[in-house]
């Protein structure tokens, strides 16, 4: 779906994908304020949100900020003036990344003490659709202990766990 064209009404599709967006109210609502205001064609200042939000300006930058870690806004200098796009929310793989997995993503972050490359993010995002998230976390803590912090050998415990016929329930209560 190209949600650019002028069918689309992003304020519904937001309200209608609020749940998987992992939104804190105020972004929500920050997000519909955008959205609004770009229909309108109006220019978007801190301090319109902050006054309609009932806000100060500098929790407003904080909830930009959010959303731009999140991949759901853009705000770049064109024109004389600020320009928000929040196309990003609409892209199911962005949500992907920085929505439901995000929390997977930092603890591989967190245990291979770098950042993570976008096809290992990818990779990782499979196994989690494929294993189930709480087991690949399982995964990741058993290579962490035997000092192999590494997709392969990761992916070689959950395809061993599968072929066991071990639930998620089983290995966190230790049965291997």
């Amino acid at each position: 779906m190209d949600w650019t064209s002028p069918y689309v009404d992003h304020k519904v599709w937001i309200l209608d994908h609020l749940e998987s967006l992992h939104l804190e109210p105020k972004e929500a609502l920050v997000l519909l304020l955008i959205d609004y205001y770009n229909d309108m064609h109006k220019t978007i200042h801190h301090e319109m949100i902050a006054q309609k939000l009932h806000i100060d300006v500098e929790e407003v930058e904080n909830l930009f900020v959010t959303l731009a870690d999140k991949g759901y806004l853009n705000i770049t200098y064109q024109q004389g003036g600020l320009q928000f796009d929040i196309e990003g929310v609409y892209s199911q793989e962005q949500k992907k990344v920085q929505g439901s997995h995000r929390s997977l993503i930092e603890e591989f972050e967190a245990e291979f003490k770098r950042t993570l490359s976008s096809m290992e993010m990818e990779r990782i995002l499979q196994l989690a659709s494929y294993y189930d998230e709480r087991m690949v976390i399982c995964a990741l803590n058993e290579a962490a202990v035997y000092e192999k912090r590494n997709l392969n050998y990761i992916e070689s415990i959950l395809v061993s766990w599968k072929e066991k016929g071990l639930s998620v329930e089983d290995v966190e209560s230790g049965k291997r």
